[in-house]
């Protein structure tokens, strides 16, 4: 995998830095209004592309150098995202509306991405010798470039996620650039772009599922990655002729990390028990002492046998509330349930039908929740810090295939 001469060097970094820096500057400020905030950035991005043409003049020459490799790392990045849109839907991009606004954003966008990644492989060309601490710093500066300015300011839970998942998919390029010739590097990042972000019909994800698919695409590419650093399928070996059980054997080891192994029993115990009608609950309020405690795990079945003195967790408009059933009238035409917190003094003062119940509590594991409660204390709800654990899980494991990888760049 020849990446031609090494004519790069700290100078047409800086050169190359300072167009970016005028770009994002432009694209921040209030300076350019119409056609002209997309024009003169579209300009300045090809422009800096044609002036750095000629010092990579020989990673330009073969397009598809090691192709099914190409290919391959491609479909990794885009295949996630739409295979989840056949679950989620499909809408339309607002970015390509009509044919002009489409042309626009779509030259707007590849060309500042492929000044991003024109200076990302230069520093990785002038580093040379990439350690994991070298990949991740350089993929975070390139994310900074990245993001709109007024997000970096506005850095609340949500972005922070979404943030860890842009570096995981920043770290893959910044391994492509460090092995392959920049015109792949280009090809790749470019295409994945245009089909995640400016084809006209898109995904329709919200965005805690669109962060975990972005986690899960980058450590596919990795493991994809990690495959063809350690065992090339474009050499003279035929594709018979790979030891495919000495390759499932090292995927094994490679996925056996603790990351790995916590995903995979948190996804199936979670899709086990909601398809047998449990819900695993965190006690976030004392409203239930001392029975249950703040940071209490509980498991709710969903039954409906559930009298006076049982506790049972019901839907509250859109929060999850778990107190004692009190009282129960029965002289309508459906029954109604009053509950009550066995710390509290008085009822509740909502009315609940069985429709608003989830489950009836059938066992209770002590403090077993307390993480999840710092995690809420910082993210400020439920559902959120829930993502935000499965977030940092996936990034741990994608760090650990990062770290696998760079010991064979």
């Amino acid at each position: 995998m020849g990446k031609g001469v090494q004519v790069l060097n700290i100078k047409y970094i800086l050169l190359t830095l300072l167009f970016i820096a005028t770009v994002y500057f432009l694209k921040n400020s209030q300076l350019l209004y119409g056609f002209a905030y997309y024009i003169i950035p579209i300009f300045i991005s090809f422009s800096t592309l044609l002036i750095f043409r000629g010092y990579l003049k020989e990673k330009y020459a073969s397009i598809l150098g090691e192709k099914y490799e190409t290919i391959f790392i491609v479909l990794a990045g885009i295949l996630p995202s739409y295979i989840m849109g056949f679950i989620t839907g499909f809408g339309l991009n607002i970015l390509a509306i009509t044919p002009t606004q489409f042309i626009v954003n779509v030259l707007y966008f590849l060309g500042y991405y492929a000044m991003l990644e024109l200076l990302r492989y230069n520093i990785v060309e002038y580093i040379k010798n990439l350690s994991l601490s070298h990949v991740i710093l350089i993929s975070l500066f390139i994310v900074i470039l990245e993001v709109p300015f007024s997000k970096l300011l506005m850095f609340y839970p949500p972005f922070i996620l979404e943030f860890i998942s842009l570096i995981s998919i920043s770290i893959v390029y910044t391994i492509i650039a460090s092995r392959y010739s920049f015109n792949q590097l280009l090809i790749v990042r470019l295409l994945t772009i245009f089909m995640t972000k400016l084809f006209p019909i898109l995904p329709d994800m919200q965005w805690y599922i669109d962060i975990q698919i972005t986690l899960l695409t980058s450590i596919i590419q990795l493991s994809i990655l990690y495959l063809i650093f350690r065992y090339p399928f474009m050499n003279k070996r035929s594709f018979r002729s790979i030891n495919i059980g000495k390759i499932v054997s090292k995927r094994v080891r490679l996925i056996s990390n603790l990351g790995t192994a916590l995903v995979i029993v948190l996804v199936l115990l979670f899709s086990i028990s909601l398809f047998l009608g449990y819900r695993f609950l965190v006690i976030s309020s004392s409203s239930m002492t001392p029975t249950l405690k703040v940071g209490d795990l509980v498991i709710t079945e969903q039954t409906d046998d559930v009298g006076e003195g049982d506790v049972i967790a019901f839907m509250l408009k859109d929060k999850i509330v778990v107190h004692r059933i009190v009282k129960i009238d029965t002289s309508l035409s459906r029954a109604i349930y009053y509950t009550k917190g066995d710390a509290l003094d008085t009822m509740d003062p909502w009315e609940l039908s069985k429709e608003n119940i989830l489950g009836k509590v059938v066992f209770i594991v002590p403090y077993m929740g307390m993480p999840m409660i710092y995690m809420m204390g910082f993210f400020g709800d439920y559902i959120t810090s829930v993502i935000a654990t499965i977030t940092f899980i996936l990034a741990l494991n994608m760090l650990y295939i990062a770290k696998e990888l760079v010991q064979h760049i």
